[in-house]
């Protein structure tokens, strides 16, 4: 299996912290530098028509989207459980990588975007307006989240599973945007957990 990625993004975390926990090597890890441009280039539009970060090529198989390649490889060792152990949970999980996908991670890629990217490539002051209502929907989510881990450690079921792995990478610049999860203590606990396991500990940007 080889994958593409870029260090710093947390899709590419995503599918890391997915294999790490897993304990998948990928053959072979490339970068795309998308600060340089190179996820224009046609060699890799041709993988990826997208454009984005992440993509696994295993064999014949070209996958993109980080939710679908970490599924894809929690399917190759069922026996860890991330899949969820019935329909019920498998709804569940998939209910979260959807909550995700659709309104928890477009209002962190604006905040990543706005503070931390804007900054490191010199591309200007952030837009307040934006900056705000992101931090504004962010918060609301962290209190969904906060409410659907009461009495629970974990999203779904008893055990950790794909719809933790794939949130919390939504959350991987957590510090560095000053995010207030301490005013969350269910957030705030559960997200201790993610932060002690040894696969998040070794897919650091």
């Amino acid at each position: 299996m080889k994958l593409y990625h870029f260090p710093a993004s947390p899709n590419s975390r995503r599918v890391q912290l997915t294999a790490a926990y897993l304990g998948i090597a990928f053959d072979e890890q490339q970068v795309v530098d998308i600060t340089k441009g190179e996820q224009k280039t046609p060699e890799y539009l041709a993988l990826n028509p997208n454009g984005f970060t992440p993509t696994l090529v295993d064999g014949d198989l070209v996958l993109w989207e980080s939710r679908a390649i970490a599924q894809y490889l929690a399917s190759k060792k069922p026996e860890a459980g991330l899949l969820g152990r019935n329909e019920t949970e498998r709804a569940d999980i998939a209910r979260w990588q959807c909550w995700d996908v659709g309104h928890l991670m477009p209002n962190m890629f604006t905040l990543v975007w706005e503070v931390l990217v804007k900054a490191m490539l010199k591309l200007g002051p952030p837009d307040q307006p934006a900056v705000d209502r992101a931090y504004e929907q962010v918060s609301r989510f962290l209190q969904v989240l906060d409410t659907s881990l009461k009495g629970k450690k974990f999203l779904v079921g008893e055990t950790l599973t794909l719809a933790d792995l794939t949130v919390a990478a939504s959350f991987t610049y957590t510090e560095a945007l000053k995010l207030p999860v301490g005013d969350f203590p269910q957030m705030k606990d559960w997200f201790g957990r993610m932060q002690a396991l040894e696969a998040w500990k070794k897919t650091q940007p």
